[in-house]
């Protein structure tokens, strides 16, 4: 078997590394904004904490009196786009991370092509400087910086990133080595809540195979709080059952865990999982006493279920914290003001 994945994977990486040549050469046209735009994107398959450290970038920037915007693929959704999205919008039409991060007040666009969404954005003069989700391999669209997100909360995803290996055989999208020669930055993700006194130095092994002009810094997340999704009163430590729909849902029960949090039960399913009324009843029927705890992501899928299954629902709520902070902040900042001095 793994030497059929083996062909597999060359045939896979000889077809990306054609269209990569053809991207360098000019032979396939990208669309340059007249917007700065800002990429956020992984090398591997599977949660690399992309979506929070949108919001990082995009709360960070918004601070200092810049107006982001947001554009993603919209996976999982209906809606081709572009659009817009809007309060009504759900996770079933335009995915369950565009409606997590327009919760957070930011205009969010979803486009198939994500370039339409981004020609939508300059017409709508929504914004002043664009954040692109999952946009490493989006050669479509040009941008001015390029944050490569790199999870490294496990042994087994560290041992993995040095691997190297392409899909279908690992988990590499595209050659490491190519993909880090495009990257601006690179921010290693623990993607679990920790103190940054907790936040362990980079394995040097993925030091090593980092660019020696490329800046690495390090990233995990702080939690604001465990609050019920029906009335939003906190949440203390205690006895209780938790369920996800993401990549890596160990991080998030590990979380809970570090919070003080035992876990009675851990209801794991496939990322960008659509929950219907029966699921939550079933989890429920196995946790009669306790609080069912999920993440952001998995909250704004459970809107407009009745109102009896929520009461004993709570979520995690979580910011990103980049270390050192002011220095990523800086260094993006002043990419972006580069772009604006044009």
């Amino acid at each position: 078997m793994s030497v059929v994945l083996g062909v597999l994977a060359r045939i896979y990486g000889a077809v990306v590394w054609i269209r990569g040549w053809l991207y360098d050469r000019g032979l396939i046209a990208s669309y340059k904004s007249s917007l700065p735009v800002v990429s956020i994107g992984n090398i591997t398959a599977g949660g690399n904490g992309k979506t929070p450290l949108c919001l990082f970038i995009a709360d960070a920037l918004a601070k200092r009196g810049l107006r982001p915007a947001i554009v993603s693929r919209g996976y999982g959704g209906k809606v081709k786009g572009p659009h817009r999205v809007m309060p009504g919008d759900t996770p079933s039409n335009v995915g369950d991370e565009p409606v997590l991060m327009a919760r957070h007040g930011y205009p969010v666009y979803i486009a198939r092509r994500r370039v339409a969404a981004v020609k939508q954005i300059e017409r709508d003069a929504a914004a002043d400087v664009i954040i692109l989700d999952d946009g490493l391999q989006h050669r479509r669209l040009c941008r001015d910086l390029d944050v490569v997100s790199v999870f490294a909360g496990t042994r087994e995803a560290v041992d993995e990133f040095i691997k190297g290996e392409l899909l279908p055989l690992g988990l590499f999208r595209e050659s490491r080595s190519r993909a880090l020669q495009r990257a601006s930055l690179v921010v290693v993700s623990q993607r679990k809540v920790m103190e940054e006194r907790d936040l362990p130095e980079v394995d040097p092994r993925i030091v090593r195979v980092v660019p020696d002009d490329v800046e690495v810094y390090r990233s995990y997340l702080s939690p604001r709080k465990v609050s019920s999704l029906a009335s939003g009163q906190d949440v203390c430590p205690g006895t209780i059952a938790a369920f996800a729909a993401i990549a890596n849902p160990a991080a998030f029960f590990e979380s809970l865990e570090g919070l003080g949090f035992q876990l009675q039960e851990q209801f794991s399913y496939s990322d960008h999982y659509q929950y219907n009324e029966s699921d939550i009843e079933r989890m429920l029927s196995r946790v009669p006493d306790t609080w069912l705890v999920c993440t952001e992501k998995d909250a704004v899928k459970l809107e407009g279920m009745p109102s009896e299954l929520l009461e004993r629902i709570a979520v995690l709520r979580v910011v990103a914290r980049v270390v050192p902070e002011e220095r990523f902040i800086a260094h993006v900042c002043s990419r972006l003001r580069h772009k604006r001095d044009e």
